[in-house]
C-alpha cells in the first residue's frame, strides 16, 4: 500500500513538473504583450515597431511562434505580440486578415508585412531587408 502512495506522490510531482515547464515555455515565446491601444499611440507618435499578430488557436501560429521569437531575439529584434483571440478589435484596427501577421511599422506607419507560416530562412529574410537594414 505504501508503494502506491509513493508512485501515486511521483507522478503528481512529474504532472506538476510538465505543467510548469509548458506554462514556462508559454511565457517565453508570448511575452512581449502590447494592447491594441498602446500599439496605436505608439504609432501616433510615430514610433518604429516590430508586431507580431497571432492567436494561440491558430495552427500556423503554432508553428511560427518558436520559430519566430528565438529568431528574433538571436537578431536582436524587439518584437512586440498581440493576441488578436484576446482583443478582436486589432483584426480591423490593423487590417489584419490571417493570422500569424508581422508587421514592420516606420515612423508610425506601416511598411512592410510577413503573412503566414513559413520556414526560418524566409523569416531570417524579412527581418534582416525590413527591420536590421535601418
Amino acid at each position: 500500500m505504501k508503494k502506491i502512495f509513493i508512485i501515486g506522490g511521483i507522478i503528481v510531482v512529474l504532472f506538476g513538473a510538465l505543467i510548469a515547464v509548458v506554462q514556462y515555455q508559454n511565457n517565453d515565446l508570448y511575452g512581449n504583450q502590447i494592447k491594441p491601444d498602446e500599439l496605436q499611440q505608439s504609432l501616433d507618435n510615430g514610433e518604429d515597431k516590430t508586431i507580431y499578430f497571432y492567436s494561440p488557436e491558430c495552427p500556423h501560429c503554432k508553428k511560427a511562434t518558436p520559430i519566430v521569437v528565438p529568431l528574433t531575439e538571436d537578431l536582436g529584434i524587439n518584437m512586440e505580440k498581440v493576441n488578436v483571440l484576446e482583443y478582436e478589435e486589432a483584426l480591423r484596427q490593423f487590417k489584419i486578415e490571417y493570422t500569424p501577421t508581422i508587421v514592420r511599422y516606420e515612423d508610425g506607419e506601416e511598411v512592410k508585412r510577413f503573412v503566414g507560416a513559413a520556414e526560418e530562412e524566409k523569416y531570417r529574410t524579412f527581418f534582416e531587408q525590413n527591420v536590421l537594414d535601418e
